[in-house]
């Protein structure tokens, strides 16, 4: 006999240095997601989301399903604009499934970038500053921490980027 335990895949543990690692792993939290990517960053600089594969990567997570979501809460998210133009391209196609969001008040403590997959997968930059990293795939007790450090971080945000230039 089989359990929805037994088709669970085993947990990922690793810890991670450097730019091109980091990118990488960004993008298995992100094929690992199966309805909400979370996203808390300065800015997404050096993070691949101006990447056209990575934009493919989340249009196609995005598409899968109908309550798939995107949200990304930034310290400068009007960077975004200028450095990541297909990433708010994404947004304008698909309105209702991205949320991008600026950190205010407490929130603008957090020093620490990562992308949280559901509650089961995370990509974590230890300090902004330094490249050490870890990502934690299919494990919940290193995900779910994170998750709800954002669910903090972003009720302490405010909205950022609509999907529409109006109104300026």
């Amino acid at each position: 006999m089989s359990t929805a335990d037994d088709a669970r895949p085993e947990p990922v543990y690793r810890q991670i240095s450097g730019q091109a690692e980091s990118r990488s792993a960004i993008d298995e939290v992100i094929g690992a997601a199966q309805k909400s990517l979370a996203i808390f960053d300065f800015t997404l600089e050096l993070r691949g989301f101006g990447d056209p594969a990575r934009i493919e990567k989340l249009r196609r997570f995005l598409l899968a399903g109908r309550a798939h979501r995107l949200r990304i809460a930034l310290h400068e998210p009007d960077l975004l604009e200028r450095h990541e133009p297909r990433l708010i391209a994404l947004l304008r196609q698909l309105p209702g499934s991205i949320a991008i969001h600026r950190t205010v008040g407490q929130a603008r403590n957090a020093a620490d970038p990562f992308v949280v997959a559901d509650d089961h997968s995370a990509w974590h930059l230890l300090r902004h500053d330094q490249p050490r990293a870890i990502v934690a795939l299919h494990s919940p007790a290193d995900a779910s921490p994170l998750h709800d450090r954002f669910e903090e971080i972003w009720h302490l945000s405010e909205p950022a980027i609509g999907s529409s230039t109006l109104g300026l």
